[in-house]
């Protein structure tokens, strides 16, 4: 990743490689180049060095944006990391490439192809248009959104609407806090397959504690997700259906509970949890782990993912959303320079 400017321009580029590799039974992909989901760069910069029946290597740029920035306003156009989330970890009212959760590897947000305009009326309001195209099945889909963005009185509040992969979208999102509580919460309401509305919305707490001086973080949030599936023979074609291959959709189901707590147990290591929890099939994904700052420069963790809940009872069915993930040992080293 590097970034420059020189007066009002500037550029920023990010290249990365992914190498995957499955079991030759099958296993579960965590690393998907651009975010979660199925890639819907409309921008040609990404291409295959391998691909075969188990695995594959590629390469992309995950940023190529230019910038201008004015008294006002900001220009930028190309592939961008942009967030319209208020929850921290589910989040449905953000359109663009939002994290997937169960995911180990990514650390930043994934690029989207976009032409972006903000603007800047004072110091706590921002109005905002994306225009994204991407390349689907069935062609080229066109997002064009506008988003006005506020706070008063120690919240933040606003909404966008406009049409989203050629459908129409807008939502609603509120953040703000309650003593030491912060409380988050987003809808939004999106065009369905059938031509009717289809509601989506989350809504959590997050909250720092120090107990014995050490510093503890946690988040909790709840998901309904109208896309979801309700019973277990549901899952199947949810992780096939077009919201979910094209990123719009992070979990499967319909209601969804999830959890993390953090703690700083040494000013060089941290350890954290993770629990995702389908309240539709009762399956839960648990993944703790630990990671070590070994220097100033690198950093080391080390986690696990397992999964809990009805196995699936057959080749084409899912019993639970996460009892049938396979347990998952990761070691994850990261050097900055």
């Amino acid at each position: 990743m590097a970034d420059g400017t020189k007066g009002a321009f500037s550029i920023e580029v990010a290249y990365e490689h992914v190498l995957q590799r499955e079991p030759a039974a099958g296993g579960f992909s965590f690393t998907n180049p651009g975010g979660s989901g199925q890639s819907t760069d409309w921008m040609p910069l990404q291409w295959a060095l391998h691909e075969g029946t188990r695995g594959g290597w590629r390469h992309r740029f995950d940023r190529l944006v230019i910038g201008l920035d004015g008294e006002s306003f900001e220009i930028s156009v190309g592939r961008q990391a942009i967030s319209w989330a208020t929850t921290l970890f589910l989040t449905p009212a953000d359109p663009f490439s939002p994290f997937n959760p169960s995911d180990p590897f990514r650390e930043y947000r994934g690029g989207v192809d976009a032409a972006r305009i903000r603007y800047f009326t004072g110091p706590f309001t921002e109005v905002e248009v994306v225009v994204r195209p991407t390349d689907t099945a069935d062609g080229t889909r066109m997002t064009a959104l506008g988003r006005v963005a506020t706070s008063r009185g120690g919240w933040a509040f606003g909404t966008w609407g406009g049409l989203l992969h050629d459908e129409a979208a807008g939502a609603l999102f509120a953040s703000g806090g309650i003593g030491s509580t912060s409380l988050r919460g987003e809808l939004a309401v999106r065009e369905d397959v059938t031509g009717g509305a289809a509601l989506r919305f989350a809504a959590g707490f997050d909250r720092y504690f120090q107990p014995r001086g050490k510093e503890l973080f946690l988040v909790a949030e709840v998901q309904f997700d109208q896309f979801g599936a309700t019973v277990p023979s549901e899952l199947i074609p949810v992780a096939v259906s077009e919201a979910f291959l094209r990123g719009d959709m992070q979990v499967l189901g319909r209601w969804t509970v999830a959890s993390t707590a953090s703690w700083q147990v040494h000013p060089l290591i941290g350890v954290d949890a993770l629990a995702l929890m389908n309240l539709d099939d009762q399956s839960l994904l648990l993944a703790p782990g630990v990671t070590w700052s070994a220097t100033s420069t690198a950093s080391t963790r080390v986690g696990v993912y397992l999964g809990v809940g009805e196995e699936a009872p057959s080749p084409i069915m899912l019993g639970s959303e996460y009892g049938s993930v396979p347990g998952l040992v990761y070691l994850s080293v990261s050097l900055f320079f």
